[in-house]
């Protein structure tokens, strides 16, 4: 048997996770500044807290599915039962409800931060993604809601993107739910009742993503009859004149027809659209629900989601406060940018490249001449970063100028410092700028 200490280990990363080499590390840190300014500038403040958490959050406000299929959890050696968080929101709602008399209302926060579900790797989804969160809490009008999805849309404007390439969603949870309880006959008492209901959202959630046949095998296995089916078609063919003749005695209703007049007002109207479809699929929704859509016919397909939830610090708190916000992922937005030719190319950021004058590769070790004027250079290097620009030394004393020019190139140096016999005899140094090719003399001591 060949011995274990002899077998190499994969170089590949878990399953369904991803490596970020300095290029790939560079277009992440391009996403997560413009998350961060935007939300920033819309007044957010960011937060943070542990991917640990108890099983119990998730198991109490996550859906079944993710709870039973997705979810990362383990028994401690406390023998504690956590989780590795799948999402953010039950944090979010802890957090808050821990400081709720002191927090100044409304709540605006946001996180950049990543989460982890067992679900299979595919184009656009892996186990372990990084999410752009925000959310409002404690303002119940839908003034809230037109806010905290403005900030999507600007951050895709920001990207490049235009009302061509995606569109947000909208439904509204009361309204949907209201509607479908008038056209389903509900069986039972009311815990049967509200099941059924739940198995019609579920299967309407799950429409765009099935065929005709699955959908209608899950509308049967939810006690939904032929003519009901009819009736339910209607609904899902539904436009905004449709919502408006229940605006009067339908709370969600209004509240969709606010929505989209006051996001039209705001010059936002060009970039949503009304699809009574949308339900999102997790537990918690009670209102306004979005999932944007990105619209390249090579990758139509739901990229985020959001929505309003009422009272979901009332598991840990007596006090009542609703909330509304949205989740957007790293992939499938990467995969919007790449498809859209949106995706810049970000080079690494250096400012100077100081070269060190090169010495024979004969020279004689221990002694001074093999070391060039390494220290000169980074006496040089320091002085410049104390002015607070990017610097990269040269650290073998027998490369070329030439040799150091390439890869100085190669690394995006915007200037090369040189220091050669002549520079310092002159008490000078020569700075070349890389992509005009203008060579400058400056003193030292002006540098």
């Amino acid at each position: 048997m060949k011995n274990m200490k002899d077998q190499k280990l994969t170089t590949e990363p878990y399953k369904g996770a991803r490596d970020f080499y300095p290029e790939e590390k560079r277009i992440q840190e391009y996403l997560f500044n413009i998350w961060r300014e935007t939300a920033k500038s819309f007044g957010y403040e960011e937060y943070d807290f542990p991917l640990l958490e108890k099983y119990e959050l998730y198991e109490a406000k996550s859906g079944e599915d993710l709870v039973q299929n997705q979810l990362y959890s383990f028994e401690d050696r406390g023998g504690r039962k956590v989780a590795v968080r799948p999402e953010k929101t039950p944090s979010l709602a802890r957090m808050v409800a821990a400081r709720v008399q002191s927090l100044p209302k409304p709540i605006r926060w946001f996180n950049i931060g990543n989460c982890w579900r067992y679900e299979k790797p595919q184009r656009g989804r892996g186990r372990e993604f990084y999410q752009f969160d925000c959310d409002i809490f404690g303002v119940d009008d839908i003034f809230a809601d037109v806010e905290v999805f403005s900030i999507p849309i600007e951050v895709m404007k920001k990207l490049g993107a235009t009302s061509e390439m995606f569109e947000i969603r909208v439904n509204n949870r009361k309204f949907a739910e209201s509607y479908l309880r008038n056209i389903v006959e509900l069986k039972g008492g009311m815990a049967e009742k509200d099941s059924q209901l739940y198995a019609v959202t579920k299967a309407i959630d799950s429409k765009p993503k099935i065929s005709e046949n699955e959908f209608l095998k899950l509308l049967e296995e939810a006690w939904v009859s032929t003519k009901q089916i009819e009736k339910l078609n209607e609904y899902l063919s539904a436009d905004l004149e449709f919502v408006s003749k229940y605006a009067k005695d339908n709370e969600g209703a209004k509240e969709l027809l606010d929505f989209f007049a006051l996001m039209k007002e705001t010059g936002y109207g060009e970039f949503i659209a009304f699809k009574p479809e949308i339900m999102r699929g997790l537990d918690y929704y009670t209102g306004m629900v979005i999932e944007q859509f990105d619209l390249n016919p090579k990758n139509n397909r739901s990229m985020y989601g959001g929505g309003r939830y009422e009272n979901l610090i009332g598991l840990f708190s007596d006090e009542q406060m609703g909330g509304v916000g949205f989740a957007m992922g790293d992939m499938t937005l990467l995969e919007f940018l790449k498809g859209w030719n949106l995706l810049p190319e970000i080079e690494q950021e250096v400012d100077y490249y100081v070269t060190v004058w090169p010495v024979s590769k004969g020279a004689s070790e221990g002694k001074q001449e093999a070391t060039g004027n390494l220290a000169d250079a980074f006496k040089t290097a320091r002085k410049l970063r104390e002015k607070g620009k990017n610097v990269i030394n040269c650290l073998d004393p027998t490369t070329s100028i030439s040799d150091q020019l390439a890869d100085a190139n190669k690394r995006g140096a915007k200037n090369v410092v040189i220091q050669g016999p002549q520079e310092e005899e002159e008490g000078v140094v020569s700075v070349k700028n890389m992509k005009s090719g203008e060579q400058q003399q400056i003193p030292i001591e002006k540098l």
